[in-house]
């Protein structure tokens, strides 16, 4: 056992990570930082594409990490949906006040919206495309369980994928637009936009088919 904060012991036992009164906080040894992937996805989507050319984002999910380890002692819930729920909270927190520093002259509607919506808005307009031959959840509200899926899914891509995608569908950029930012050829484009839907597809296919 461990020392969790005050008043507060952490139990690692096999794939688990509990206070000692028995409520959830992680999953194996490596607890939060199993989620440095899943928490870059959301930065990425909630800052707008100009932000993410300045802003160093492996900062922000480490400072975010930190943040989450020194205060796991005021986490109180008790499954990973919670967990989710708290580091996304700690995260948007983050990227605000980094938002406010640089557009504070400016109106920028991403800086209004919390995480929790731009995933949930993101999931909707990319669902579409990746559940083009399997039956989609159009029409009613996406779970969160689905949105946290397919952000640990973009988590697995490769960076240049996952920027293309995140141009296209998430910020509505043309492959042109995409090309001369990223400093690729269009058809370099098209294969990454290709090859990244294709793995995502994959992944989100087997979600729809056991939801």
């Amino acid at each position: 056992m461990i020392p969790g904060g005050p008043g507060v012991t952490m139990n690692f036992s096999g794939d688990s990570m509990q206070r000692g009164d028995g409520s959830f906080v992680g999953q194996g040894n490596d607890d939060l930082e199993r989620y440095r992937g899943y928490l870059r996805v959301l930065t990425e989507m909630k800052l707008n594409p100009l932000l993410r050319k300045k802003v160093d984002i492996s900062d922000v999910v480490q400072i975010t990490l930190t943040r989450a380890h020194r205060s796991l002692n005021t986490f109180h819930g008790q499954s990973e949906t919670e967990l989710r729920a708290w580091l996304r909270a700690i995260l948007n927190h983050q990227v605000i006040n980094l938002a406010k520093m640089y557009t504070a002259a400016k109106r920028d509607i991403r800086r209004e919206i919390s995480i929790d919506e731009v995933l949930h808005r993101s999931t909707t307009l990319l669902l579409p495309e990746l559940a083009a031959e399997q039956s989609t959840p159009s029409g009613r509200m996406i779970r969160q369980e689905l949105a946290d899926q397919l952000a640990d899914a973009m988590a697995t891509l490769l960076p240049d994928e996952r920027a293309a995608i995140t141009f296209k569908y998430i910020d509505g950029w043309k492959v042109n637009e995409i090309a001369e930012e990223l400093g690729r050829s269009s058809d370099a484009i098209a294969g990454l936009l290709r090859r990244g839907i294709k793995k995502l597809r994959r992944q989100i296919a087997m979600i729809l088919e056991d939801s």
